[in-house]
């Protein structure tokens, strides 16, 4: 694994109608993280797309034609932010190593439904889906709330002493580093090898972390998904 790290965390639910991404520098992990703010971006989203976005959490039906757009659109919009905090710095944008993507959560459902899209769009290698991976005697991983999640970032965050408004955005950066440290795959090895099977981890592979087997074990988990 790379001893330094640059990753864009992005945030989608902490404030109505406003996402955030900060650029990250990251060393290590857990206690030993070293971080350096390189970069944030606040954005603002279109005023018909938070009504759209109010409509679904008041559970209004929306049609399967409907959804998908909507999800474009959230796709559209995550994507010009990802390309405005990029800009906001003299980095090629071949050096992001990964994306963390916290996904807008409505009333059961993701935005955007698959994040191997954004992965697509940028061609960066994208981890989102966070959780606390607990492996049972069974050998099954156990999901914890995103609060936890969150909590165990904090005090890596307050020690560099990150801003307020931007410590959600970095969080998911965190997040994403500690992911990647705890995973078990090549993930940098398996970016850009396109979509055959035999290239990359299965996605029960890339879903499983460097977790041991016994139930004493818990470890920081997500979801990678790869740029054809």
């Amino acid at each position: 694994m790379k001893t330094r790290r640059i990753i864009v965390g992005i945030e989608t639910g902490n404030t109505q109608g406003q996402w955030a991404a900060a650029m990250v520098e990251v060393s290590g992990s857990g206690d030993d993280t070293v971080l350096y703010l390189k970069n944030f971006c606040s954005y603002r989203l279109p005023a018909e797309l938070v009504t759209t976005f109010s409509a679904l959490e008041n559970r209004e039906k929306f049609d399967l034609e409907e959804l998908a757009g909507i999800n474009f659109l959230v796709l559209h919009h995550l994507s010009k932010l990802y390309q405005e905090v990029i800009e906001g710095v003299d980095i090629d944008p071949d050096k992001v190593d990964l994306i963390g993507l916290k996904c807008l959560e409505i009333n059961g459902m993701a935005f955007p439904n698959e994040p191997s899209a954004l992965s697509e769009i940028t061609g960066r290698i994208v981890a989102s889906r966070f959780y606390i991976g607990v492996e049972d005697s069974d050998g099954n991983v156990l999901p914890v709330k995103e609060s936890l999640l969150k909590g165990m970032v904090g005090d890596m965050i307050d020690k560099f002493g990150i801003e307020s408004e931007v410590r959600e955005a970095v969080a998911v950066a965190l997040l994403a580093n500690e992911s990647l440290f705890h995973e078990s795959s090549d993930i940098f090895g398996a970016k850009g090898r396109g979509r055959t099977e035999k290239k990359r981890p299965s996605l029960k592979a890339i879903k499983r972390t460097g977790a041991k087997a016994g139930k004493e074990n818990a470890c920081l988990c997500g979801e990678f998904f790869f740029p054809a």
